[in-house]
């Protein structure tokens, strides 16, 4: 199962005591977002708070996304870890419970240099035979996956087949699409770019906005792949002030914000991080209130 499309970063519900994850939430979340036009999830990655949770949290929260989607469409689990034999185990775990391919951030805290991620993404790749997702997001990892070393990559690991380029670095995107599409394929993570990605008719996108605005982005992307660009447009105008919101407050609070407004309950984001204040709400129900439903999950219908 290729991964292309819709590819929601799903978020991790937890108790209201934040101590648990909660299972009935999330199982009814990943049906709600089946139901919306995802064409895949991404669990235990960035907007799932993955940093926040035990080893055991991320080994559970993988294996229930598996086994609520049954097949239905893709699961990419992020695997990522701060030391490689960390990165193995949950990577093995996840090819044996069945998960579709495994994405890989990069080891963060102690830094790293390309020769050493290089030899990071190698170690998973000898323990597993899932197709592996780089996951390129400088501002959390310090280190920038150029393209470059993404092509090499590709080149020398071949179970390498995707890259989610979170890094906003317009140039590379177009570079990566236009040029190197039969090396790696890209897949867009960041969210003021889903416009330029869109024009530039990429294959598939990993959003947190998907939890809760699904609809919207698989017109999107339909009617990028139809080069429909007036339709793209469109639909961008109208969700476009509720990117901006997002993205001048803790992006996961956000997300987790947007689905309660809109009767997804997933409960709050897990401290040290805070929830939204009052007003941050306000400011995002009132962008959510000018967006067409029909662009919006139907959880509330």
């Amino acid at each position: 199962m290729a991964l292309k499309g819709v590819l929601s970063a799903i978020v991790t519900p937890f108790t209201s005591d934040g101590e648990q994850i909660d299972e009935a939430a999330l199982r009814k979340l990943v049906d709600q977002n089946i139901a919306d036009g995802v064409d895949g999830f991404v669990p235990a990655g960035g907007t799932g708070e993955f940093s926040v949770l035990s080893h055991r949290e991320r080994l559970k929260l993988v294996e229930i996304v598996v086994e609520q989607t049954a097949g239905r469409v893709a699961v990419l689990a992020h695997t990522g870890a701060t030391s490689s034999r960390e990165a193995i185990a949950l990577s093995k775990h996840a090819e044996q419970i069945g998960a579709t391919a495994i994405m890989l951030a990069t080891p963060y805290y102690e830094p790293i240099g390309l020769e050493e991620a290089l030899a990071y993404y190698a170690a998973v790749a000898d323990a597993t035979s899932l197709p592996i997702c780089a996951y390129n997001f400088p501002p959390a990892t310090g280190l920038h996956l150029d393209v470059d070393f993404l092509v090499r990559l590709a080149t020398e690991i071949p179970q390498v087949k995707y890259v989610k380029d979170s890094s906003a670095n317009i140039v590379q995107m177009n570079t990566l699409i236009s040029d190197h599409a039969d090396r790696i394929t890209f897949l867009n993570g960041e969210d003021v770019l889903i416009l330029p990605a869109l024009m530039l008719k990429a294959p598939g996108m990993v959003m947190g906005v998907a939890n809760f605005m699904a609809p919207a982005l698989a017109r999107l992307h339909k009617a990028s792949q139809e080069e429909d660009a007036a339709t793209v447009a469109k639909i961008w105008r109208q969700i476009n002030p509720v990117i901006r919101v997002l993205g001048n407050g803790a992006y996961n609070s956000g997300v987790k914000a947007a689905c309660e407004i809109l009767g997804l309950p997933v409960g709050s984001v897990r401290a040290p991080i805070r929830p939204y204040s009052t007003v941050q709400m306000e400011k995002l129900e009132a962008a959510l209130s000018k967006v067409d439903p029909i662009l919006l999950t139907r959880a509330r219908h």
